[in-house]
C-alpha cells in the first residue's frame, strides 16, 4: 500500500512586487457591481449623460444644417446651447450624485476590516500601509472618474465629431483639462474624507451619518455667515462652495460665486484633503503597527 508524504503544497505563484494595492482595487470593484443599489446610482448617473448626448446631438445637427426659423428658434433656446458652461453644468450637477455614490461605496471599506479583523490578514501579507490606502482610495476615485470626467470628455469629443471643424476644436481643445482639474476637485475630498471617516468609526451607519452631518453643517455655516457679516467671501468656508468657485475659473464663467481669487478655494480643497490623508494614514499605522 503505497504511503503518502502529508505535507503542503508548495506555493507556486510570483509575489507582486509593484502596484500591489491593483489586487484590492480589482476586490472592491468586484463587490461594488456586485451590489444592486451601487448599479442602480450607475443607471441615474447614465440618465442625466444621456440627456447630455441628446442635447448636444441637436444642437450640433442644427448647427450644421439649413437654418429655418425653426431651427434657428431651437438654436436660441438656452437650455439646448452647447459650450464650456455645458460641461461645468454637467460636472455640477454630477458632483452631488457622486458624494452619494462615494459615501454608498465607501463608508464601509476600512470600518468593515476592522469589524471582521481582516486587517491583521491583509498586513501579513506582502501589503503595506500605503498599499492599503493607495487600494482603498483608487478604487474610489476610479468610481468617482466614472461619473465625472470620463463621460464628460466622451461628451467633448461627441461635440466634435458632430460639428468637425477648426472652430469647434478651437473653442474646446481646452475643456478636457479643465474637466480633469474640477473632477479631481471633486472626487478627491469626497474619497478621502469617506474613507477618513470610515477609519474613525467603528460602523458603517456611523461613518456615513458623520461624513453626512459634517457636510450638511459646513454648506449651512459657509451660506448663513456670508449673510450675517455681509461678506460674499465668507462663502469659502463651505467646501461645496469652494469647489464651485475653482471650476467657475477652471471653466471661464463670467459670474463667480464670490470675488474672492480661486487660488484660496484651491487652497482650502487641498487643505480638506490633505488633513482627511493625515486622519486616514494615522489610523492605518496604528492598525499595521498592532498587527
Amino acid at each position: 500500500m503505497p504511503i503518502y508524504e502529508q505535507t503542503y503544497r508548495a506555493y507556486d505563484g510570483k509575489p507582486l512586487r509593484g502596484f500591489r494595492w491593483w489586487v484590492m482595487v480589482k476586490q472592491e470593484l468586484r463587490v461594488l457591481f456586485g451590489t444592486r443599489a451601487f448599479v442602480y446610482l450607475l443607471i441615474v448617473a447614465v440618465i442625466h449623460t444621456s440627456f447630455r448626448v441628446f442635447q448636444i446631438t441637436v444642437y450640433d445637427m442644427v448647427s450644421v444644417s439649413s437654418q429655418t426659423p425653426a431651427l434657428m428658434a431651437l438654436k436660441n433656446v438656452a437650455m439646448m446651447q452647447v459650450d464650456e458652461r455645458t460641461f461645468f453644468d454637467y460636472l455640477r450637477i454630477q458632483s452631488s450624485l457622486v458624494f452619494i455614490v462615494t459615501l454608498f461605496a465607501g463608508s464601509g471599506m476600512i470600518c468593515n476590516d476592522f469589524r471582521d479583523n481582516l486587517i491583521e490578514i491583509y498586513f501579513s501579507k506582502p501589503l503595506t500601509r500605503l498599499d492599503y490606502i493607495a487600494g482603498k482610495s483608487i478604487t474610489l476615485l476610479l468610481v468617482g472618474m466614472l461619473l465625472t470626467a470620463i463621460p464628460d470628455t466622451l461628451l467633448v469629443v461627441l461635440h466634435n465629431l458632430l460639428a468637425p471643424g477648426r472652430e469647434t476644436l478651437r473653442e474646446t481643445y481646452w475643456i478636457p483639462f479643465s474637466i480633469l482639474a474640477f473632477s479631481a476637485c471633486i472626487v478627491l475630498p469626497c474619497a478621502l474624507g469617506v474613507l477618513a471617516s470610515s477609519a474613525l468609526f467603528s460602523s458603517e451607519r456611523y461613518a456615513g451619518i458623520a461624513v453626512f452631518m459634517i457636510v450638511f453643517g459646513n454648506s449651512a455655516l459657509g451660506t448663513a455667515l456670508p449673510e450675517l457679516v455681509r461678506n460674499p467671501n465668507f462663502s469659502i468656508i463651505s467646501l461645496p462652495m469652494a469647489i464651485n468657485r475653482v471650476g467657475e475659473t477652471l471653466f471661464a464663467q463670467p459670474r463667480k460665486s464670490f470675488p474672492l481669487h480661486w487660488g484660496w478655494s484651491a487652497l482650502f480643497v487641498g487643505l480638506v484633503c490633505a488633513f482627511c490623508c493625515w486622519a486616514l494614514a494615522s489610523r492605518i499605522r496604528r492598525a499595521e503597527r498592532a498587527s
